[in-house]
Parts: structure tokens; C-alpha cells; sequence
């Protein structure tokens, strides 16, 4: 039986601080107090023929390490934390005949999250905008929604910069031992991000942009999350063939995958939608963020500060009982974390 390794998410969005080295659960089964020296990360486990989520194991069904050396789990649990979700509203061209569709998905799936999950919105194109910070009022959330699925921007897709502005807003959720996401509404295309793209496409972007190296570096050091729902228009499908027949055209706005790339550093899922079927697509990406279980260990050897530290999980050989043959499993989550 052929043993699946899994890359692990640390989750510093799931870490608040004690005295000393333990994990310390107190009445309250959504708060998590652990000391520094304590790591705390995600996983997603999923059947690969059926999709469904693997919900049904425990600890010992896991076997952990950290650059090779087995660690001990000593926290677990499973869709016990709350999520702080911030939600992202891609305005530029190609993705507009969309967008009122995809936010009616938005705020009928409000009601799918638990009350003490929060929300906040965003826009963005070549930078991002906060139309609400977070929230657990339903009705606050879902009017800034409908302010977004009527806003547009003439600007283009600088999703470096978008993703480096937006884990910013994500790390700003006070709600202590929440997993903090994102949940990128677009169509996937993205445009090169230069001194050149900038004059005539980024007219309201910052003076200086972030690179995709900051912000994969802001992520990775962040530990949130990054989700995508995507919606491919007419529009999408002429800017790509554009990309096809004349490779400078990518400059306008056809490069894909992005988003996809970001997500699949942090584990996050990606799912494609249709209008009519935003709704029900969105509900299945917020059961998919929900559903990680959720892991804790004391490192075993001490490390520099700055150092990143791999990490590898995989199933043990006890967690045959009640899961599929191994290579019919799917685990998704990030590769590492700093310390």
C-alpha cells in the first residue's frame, strides 16, 4: 500500500501565547493558548474518487515531521475553530458579467458559516480596496457585498501586489484561535506587473509594487490561507485565445493561474463555478476550509529564528480501518513554516 505524504500548513492565525511549552485548551474549544516553541498547522484530507472529505480520523492516524525528524502530535482536533474568511471581488474587465452572480453566491453562503465565524470584504484589480473589515453581523457583511458586485475598475489584474495588500487585512481578524482565509473571486487572469504595465494599467496602484517574492514571502510568514472560486466569461476566453495567437497580449491581461499557484502553497482549495452555480460551489469551498483538521507539536530540536522549516505528513499504517487504499487519497496543505 503505497503511503501518501502530505506537506503541512502552519497555521500562526491559529497561535496565541502562554508561559510555558504546552498546549492549553480552555473552556472555551474554539481558543487554543500555546507558548512560541509550539506549532500549530491544517490539513485536508480528502477521497480522491468520490471528493468527499476524509472526516473520521484521529491523531494517531497521522505520522509527522519536521526536516525529517518525527515529531510528536500532542494537539488535535477537527472543525473546532472558527474561520475568519476574507472575502475578494475581482473588478477588472473580463471578470464583470460575473460579478453579481458570483457575490449573490457570496451573501446566500453567509448563512452557511457558523456565528461565531467572520467575515470581511475586499475589491481589487491592480491594488486592493476594504469595503468591510471583519464582521460577524450577517447583514453588514452582505451590504458590502452588493457594494461590490456594482463596482468596476478600469485598472488591470496585479495579483502580487492584491495578494501582498490582502494578507495584511487577513491578519488583522482579532478573534484569537481563528484560521484565517481567503476567497479569491476571479476569473484567474492576471497581468505582468512592471514599470511599463503600470503606466498604462495600473493608473491607481501603489508607487512602488510589491514582487511576487514579497508576497509569497508575506504569505508563508502569514499562515493564512488562499482559496479561489473561479468564473470563466466570454471576456476570459478572448483574452486567452489572444494570449495564444499573439504572446505579447499577455500584457493585457491573459496570463492564468496565479491565484491557483498561491492557493496550492497553502493547501487551499480551488473549484470553478458557473453563475448558476455559485452558490452551491462556494457552500462546498466553505465545507472544504471548515473540514482541515487541525494539529499541534512541540519541535523537537531548536532553530534559529528566520529559519523555514519543512514539514511532512503523512497517513500511518494504523489509518487503514476506516480510509480508502492510500493512492486513493488527497492531502492538501502548505509545505513548511517559519520559525
Amino acid at each position: 500500500m503505497r503511503v501518501v505524504l502530505l506537506f503541512l500548513l502552519l497555521s500562526f492565525s491559529s497561535l496565541s501565547y502562554a508561559q510555558d511549552a504546552s498546549p492549553v485548551q480552555t473552556n472555551d474549544p474554539s481558543t487554543i493558548r500555546v507558548s512560541t516553541q509550539f506549532v500549530v498547522l491544517d490539513a485536508l484530507v480528502e477521497n480522491k474518487k468520490t471528493g468527499n472529505l476524509i472526516g473520521s480520523l484521529q491523531s494517531n492516524d497521522f505520522a509527522l515531521s519536521e526536516d525529517g525528524v518525527p515529531q510528536r502530535i500532542t494537539y488535535f482536533s477537527h472543525d473546532q475553530l472558527p474561520l475568519s474568511v476574507v472575502f475578494l471581488f475581482d473588478l477588472t474587465l473580463s471578470v464583470r458579467p460575473a460579478l453579481e452572480p458570483l457575490a449573490a453566491g457570496a451573501r446566500e453562503i453567509l448563512e452557511h458559516l457558523k456565528p461565531q465565524d467572520e467575515v470581511a470584504v475586499m475589491v481589487f484589480s491592480s491594488h486592493t480596496e476594504l469595503l468591510q473589515s471583519f464582521t460577524t453581523d450577517r447583514t453588514v457583511a452582505a451590504d458590502a457585498i452588493a457594494k461590490a458586485s456594482k463596482m468596476k475598475s478600469g485598472d488591470g489584474t496585479f495579483i502580487h501586489e492584491s495578494m501582498y495588500e490582502a494578507v495584511d487585512q487577513a491578519m488583522k481578524s482579532a478573534t484569537p484561535g481563528s484560521r484565517r482565509v481567503m476567497v479569491w473571486f476571479t476569473d484567474g487572469t492576471a497581468n505582468v506587473e512592471n514599470a511599463r504595465t503600470k503606466k498604462t494599467l495600473g493608473r491607481e496602484a501603489p508607487a512602488i509594487l510589491h514582487t511576487k517574492e514579497e508576497a509569497t514571502d508575506k504569505l508563508l510568514h502569514s499562515g493564512v490561507v488562499v482559496s479561489e472560486l473561479t468564473e470563466h466569461t466570454a471576456a476570459t476566453g478572448a483574452l486567452v485565445f489572444a494570449a495564444d495567437a499573439t504572446p505579447f497580449a499577455m500584457i493585457y491581461g491573459a496570463r492564468m493561474g496565479d491565484i491557483r499557484r498561491y492557493a496550492d502553497l497553502t493547501g487551499g482549495p480551488v473549484l470553478n463555478t458557473s453563475k448558476k452555480e455559485a452558490a452551491d460551489r462556494l457552500a462546498e469551498l466553505i465545507d472544504q476550509l471548515r473540514g482541515r483538521y487541525t494539529l499541534g507539536y512541540k519541535p523537537s530540536t531548536v532553530k534559529p529564528n528566520g529559519t523555514f522549516c519543512k514539514l511532512q505528513l503523512r497517513l500511518s499504517p494504523e489509518s487503514g480501518k476506516d480510509v480508502p487504499d492510500q493512492h486513493d487519497v488527497v492531502l492538501r496543505t502548505k509545505s513548511g513554516y517559519y520559525r
